[in-house]
């Protein structure tokens, strides 16, 4: 079977700073700066104030899971082997929310599961935000 190179995002102007924080492993939102509402994922106007004003504050990385989707079907060849596996949908301390993959076992998943943000390091550009149950 012919090996597959893992997809990988494409970093933008408008993430570039989000990626940047996961390489430094810390998880970032972006906030409005007129209004202070937490946007994720980040946007180039406030969806609720319409400001052009945005900023960046470092989150506590704690959370808990909100939802949860289980993927039992490859979206890439890359995945052929890695389903099935959840992807989360985690609410964090800060109020936002954020989507991620997650080290649980998949019949472990619960409403409610504390997190915590951890960080996988893919090449050297790109790092990846992978939940970890909270101890």
């Amino acid at each position: 079977m012919p090996q597959f190179p893992r997809p990988l995002p494409q970093i933008d102007r408008d993430h570039a700073e989000w990626w940047a924080g996961l390489r430094r492993q810390e998880l970032l939102v972006q906030e409005c700066l007129r209004c202070r509402k937490q946007l994720f994922p980040p946007e180039p106007l406030c969806p609720h104030c319409h400001s052009p004003e945005m900023g960046w504050r470092r989150s506590s990385g704690i959370g808990k899971v909100y939802s949860w989707v289980i993927v039992r079907r490859p979206s890439h060849p890359w995945f052929a082997d890695k389903v099935p596996y959840a992807v989360v949908v985690v609410e964090m301390q800060e109020g936002f929310r954020v989507v991620g993959s997650i080290d649980c076992p998949i019949e472990k998943l619960r409403d409610g599961l504390p997190v915590e943000a951890g960080f996988e390091d893919v090449d050297e550009r790109v790092t990846l935000l992978r939940f970890r149950v909270a101890v």
